[in-house]
């Protein structure tokens, strides 16, 4: 069982800025920590992800690792001050490199899929002497948000970002302002645990991109729309803050008085939720009339997800940097895009999480789209070459 629902774990995305009175604030906030405590209670221990043991050290490791992936070598044995990500090297000569989608490069976690990706950064590192590799993201394409919530004023975020978590943390990921700007990896930390930075959290990197999923789906176009008049009466939230000169009590009932016309506006718009609702309900029913139609409309909204994604990733840059032991320290950027052929990889990839779990019983109950498949473990990726083939391909575009 996942760690939270689909409609917890997806709606938000859609709807973060928005913010209705503080009493429902409350009663959703206790409704989900009861929840959580539910699930905590019944849901299955996960495996944690692991990474390979990196190859550091000696110049000839690099070599052993460049063979072994048919990589050309680009690490002499006097360098000092060289390093690449293995799956990078053979970017030379505008080649780009496949990378796998197993625990050894970008797996998509928990089956992800929907208007928020998120992909496992366990990335090998070669190089004589790395002591550190710094990750950041840059040239991130941006969202604006018009009408920030008085619990976030962000207004603008990037929507290729990195984030970290705890192991074995599955609750929601850091809001845009706190996500951290570096994650620094020590490359010579292996074992069985999954790959963690300095602090001991698991980096991941993650794109949002809910405009272009949203628009991707008739039915999506619906749910949305729905849920737009839903939340229109709590859209702009900004006015609830406190002003200069205001007193504690002249806040309070303005923000009374503001709730209450914000209900009222809620009621007024009950003839068109309501018709909104029965529109996407009509949708969804139709994609559910059976359970082959309903996998295939799953299908569809998985290869979505990452095509959706693309544009935003390619068109931001991982950076990654590397401090030495003799105090130099070295800048490499990558591109990362889908590989070729991407569709029928995605296509054969939901196959595969498909025969690890079909019950979409919870999708039914509560007819929302998003089925929360459970991240495979190594030996079901092992078991099954679908679940690692490459989704996507990196290259080094440091020159350009």
């Amino acid at each position: 069982m996942s760690e939270k629902s689909p409609a917890e774990k997806n709606l938000r995305h859609l709807y973060e800025e928005v913010r209705p009175s503080t009493e429902l604030d409350d009663a959703v906030i206790e409704r989900v920590r009861e929840l959580r405590r539910h699930e905590r209670e019944t849901a299955v221990a996960r495996v944690p992800v692991t990474r390979r043991a990196v190859l550091v050290g000696a110049a000839g490791c690099a070599a052993v690792a460049g063979l072994a992936l048919g990589l050309p070598v680009i690490l002499g044995p006097d360098d000092k001050s060289a390093f690449g990500l293995v799956i990078a090297q053979a970017a030379e000569g505008d080649n780009a490199v496949a990378v796998s989608a197993g625990p050894e490069g970008l797996m998509p976690c928990d089956g992800t899929y929907g208007p928020y990706i998120r992909l496992s950064l366990n990335l090998s590192v070669t190089g004589s002497g790395v002591e550190s590799v710094t990750y950041r993201v840059t040239d991130s394409p941006v969202t604006t948000i018009d009408r920030p919530s008085v619990h976030n004023p962000v207004t603008e975020y990037p929507l290729v970002r990195l984030y970290t978590e705890a192991p074995g943390d599955y609750g929601d990921e850091m809001p845009p302002g706190e996500a951290p700007e570096t994650v620094t990896i020590d490359p010579t930390a292996s074992g069985d645990t999954p790959c963690v930075d300095v602090n001991g959290n698991v980096p991941y990197l993650t794109v949002n991109n809910r405009d272009a999923f949203w628009a991707s789906d008739e039915a999506l176009q619906l749910l949305k729309a729905w849920l737009g008049l839903e939340s229109r009466p709590w859209s702009d939230t900004s006015e609830y803050a406190g002003q200069e000169g205001e007193t504690d009590e002249e806040h309070l009932e303005r923000v009374e008085r503001l709730t209450e016309e914000a209900w009222a506006e809620y009621e007024a718009l009950q003839p068109q939720i309501q018709a909104a609702r029965e529109a996407y309900l009509e949708s969804f029913r139709a994609h559910a009339a059976t359970q082959e139609s309903f996998e295939e409309w799953q299908r569809t909204l998985y290869v979505n997800s990452f095509t959706c994604a693309a544009d935003a990733l390619g068109e931001a840059r991982l950076e990654a940097t590397a401090a030495f032991a003799n105090g130099n320290a070295q800048t490499r950027r990558y591109r990362i895009t889908l590989v070729d052929g991407y569709e029928q990889v995605l296509s054969e990839r939901f196959d595969a999480l498909l025969a690890l779990d079909d019950d979409f019983s919870q999708c039914l109950e509560e007819e929302l789209p998003w089925h929360d498949f459970p991240t495979p473990t190594e030996e079901e990726i092992e078991a099954d070459p679908r679940l690692s083939e490459p989704i996507f391909q990196i290259e080094d575009v440091t020159e350009a």
